[in-house]
């Protein structure tokens, strides 16, 4: 039984902003992503966001505790207009979610192409081959995820020597959507509100700020999470129902696995099988006298691993029945839409709270074939997408009783930058976060502006140079240094108690690539080398200097001001100031001269990687980097 009486679904919409790596399994050296984010992942996010915040109260009742938050999976969302290789007779009205397929959903012959309800009629001298994608709950589409593979050189974080370790990992592309609906519990309807409402609150001032999966030091796991539907935050249903949710007595109900369910036997022991009679069990604790029979059930067991961002390290991995195991019940008493959503508010097996033994419950499928459903890459689509300021997010919050936006005050405490304080430090973090997410997508424009003359590098060496930068330095500027050294070829400045930030030099074909490539900024006269662009980094005022010759500014990168402006306290109207032609104001300016090695890391590092990516895309598709695929 529920601690709290009243339930709901708070439905999110994540759009990736960066790749996604999310671990899966035991195995330290690789990462094989799901293609759906686990309830697990979102709950680590949660956790840092409000830990960041020093929120400690709603992170002890809402994370640890979790009685008053379950996380779930979020699985693809499929928008209207999104995918343009999906035709338009076959583009979703509104847009859909894509589930785990059901168990028995398969195709009959190797290229079939209908499915069939092997529940039913099904014929022994044909091969049938299960359906794996994500589907609709109606099967008319499916969910393609896009994924890159791809293998480095990293280093380890722990033993006694710094040496590099070869890594592989499968993350999920940037630019995609999905969805997740967080069940909310609460004593009455009004504190389900209230909680929902403080919810979307923290997840839109955490912008720019939240990730997910297994980040590291390879710029994973950006997301931007908003309310799928600003005007209404809360849906009573575990997943957008098809209709009018009746079954009448006798009638066949199926319950679809939705997340992996960690079951028990009798014998106390992990046991995926176990998944027919934990749901006899549910139904007799909360429809006594419902006259449950199974009629068909068909369940699939997989190890679940996880990674525990507070001890910094994968956790063991269980035997778990895998999402979309179907049973076919029989309900004699038939089953109401109240009861089928009291029945969907109550998880199977353990660990609840991460998402793990949801489900939902549909009307058994037709007996006859039908089409196999087209398939669509969830991409973002709308005014929404992934390449839109900060403020898009933060727009959707929740501000007052009736939506409308909450009135500025008259007067804002206007921080003295060189005072030390928590308003101070308060006022740096606000400007911080919202410079980060431009400053990225600056050094990625950058990189598709200059993809023509960057040809001569390759991915493995800009993969060393990353690894120099996102190095554990002691500070930004010993990062920088360190880069510097190492692009231009100096090996000097490390004593011998600094070995394990020193680098090798660069070979001298390494550095003659270096040379060659050709780097276009927008504003600037001529291209310049790679090269003299990257050997010139630097920390203290070198760094200053070079931010200000590299930094994203109007009229060619005007996200930047605009985030920053939209934050800026010393601003009452939070529009970029006209009298200075960066766009800032003087109180920001002089926060972006303390912050300038941290504002090129970012930069640098996000350049490397963005452009690492597009030659590696080149490699794959065999041509030169900005040619004809």
């Amino acid at each position: 039984m529920n601690p709290l009486p009243v339930s709901g679904y708070l439905p999110l919409r994540y759009v990736l902003t960066d790749t996604l790596a999310v671990r899966t399994s035991f195995d330290p050296l690789r990462i094989d992503s799901e293609h759906s984010i686990s309830g697990r992942a979102q709950r680590g996010m949660l956790a840092a966001a409000l830990q960041r915040a020093g929120r400690e109260r709603e992170l002890r009742d809402w994370v640890a505790r979790g009685d008053r938050l379950r996380f779930a999976p979020a699985y693809p969302r499929l928008e209207p207009g999104a995918d343009p290789g999906l035709p338009d007779a076959c583009a979703p009205p509104r847009a859909v979610v894509a589930y785990p397929a059901p168990a028995h959903l398969f195709t009959p012959g190797k290229n079939g192409d209908t499915t069939v309800d092997v529940f039913g009629d099904t014929d022994p001298a044909t091969p049938y081959r299960a359906v794996r994608d994500h589907i609709t709950l109606d099967r008319s589409l499916r969910a393609v995820v896009s994924t890159t593979a791809e293998q480095y050189l990293g280093r380890a974080r722990t033993g006694e020597r710094a040496q590099g370790v070869p890594f592989f990992t499968t993350s999920v592309d940037a630019g995609q959507v999905f969805e997740a609906r967080w069940q909310l519990l609460a004593p009455d309807t009004a504190s389900l509100r209230d909680l929902a409402e403080r919810v979307v609150a923290v997840l839109a001032g955490a912008d720019g700020t939240l990730t997910l999966g297994s980040g590291g030091t390879r710029a994973h796991g950006g997301v931007r999470v908003a309310p799928a539907d600003p005007d209404r935050l809360l849906s009573p249903d575990r997943v957008a129902p098809l209709g009018a949710r009746h079954w009448p007595p006798g009638a066949p109900v199926d319950l679809l696995l939705l997340s992996p369910a960690l079951l028990v036997g009798e014998d106390g022991q992990a046991s995926p099988g176990a998944l027919a009679p934990a749901v006899l069990d549910l139904l007799a604790r909360r429809l006594p006298g419902a006259g449950a029979r199974v009629l068909a059930c068909h369940v699939e067991a997989g190890l679940l691993g996880a990674y525990h961002r507070g001890y910094r390290g994968p956790m063991a991995q269980r035997w778990a029945a895998r999402p979309g195991a179907v049973v076919r019940l029989r309900l004699e008493a038939g089953l109401t839409a109240d009861q089928a959503r009291d029945l969907e508010a109550h998880p199977l097996g353990e660990r609840a709270v991460d998402g793990h033994g949801q489900f939902t419950l549909l009307p058994a499928p037709p007996r006859e074939p039908r089409p196999l459903a087209p398939t669509a890459v969830p991409l973002a689509a709308g005014p929404r997408d992934a390449g839109l300021p900060p403020s898009t997010v933060r727009d959707s919050a929740p501000s007052g009783a009736a939506g409308a936006p909450a009135p500025i005050p008259a007067s804002v405490p206007d921080p003295d930058p060189d005072e030390e304080g928590p308003l101070a430090a308060l006022y740096d973090q606000l400007l911080w976060n919202a410079a980060s997410q431009p400053v990225r997508d600056h050094a990625r424009a950058l990189v598709r502006d200059s993809v023509r003359g960057l040809a001569p590098l390759t991915p493995s060496l800009l993969g060393r140079l990353r690894e120099v930068v996102v190095h554990p330095h002691r500070t930004p500027d010993d990062a920088l240094s360190a880069l510097g050294r190492t692009v231009a070829g100096r090996a000097h400045g490390h004593t011998g108690s600094d070995r394990a930030g020193a680098h090798k030099v660069l070979h001298d074909r390494a550095v003659r690539s270096l040379a060659r490539a050709r780097l276009a900024r927008p504003g600037r006269p001529g291209p310049v080398s790679v090269q003299s662009w990257l050997g010139s980094l630097a920390g203290g005022s070198d760094a200053v200097a070079w931010w200000r010759d590299n930094r994203p500014e109007p009229p060619h990168s005007t996200d930047y001001a605009r985030a920053i402006a939209a934050v800026d306290l010393s601003l009452p109207d939070g529009l970029p100031p006209g009298d200075h032609p960066g766009g800032l104001s003087e109180r920001a300016r002089a926060w972006e001269r303390r912050a300038a090695a941290r504002l090129t890391l970012v930069l640098v590092s996000s350049w490397l990687a963005e452009a690492a990516r597009l030659l590696r895309a080149a490699q794959d598709g065999d041509h030169a980097p900005g040619g004809p695929g």
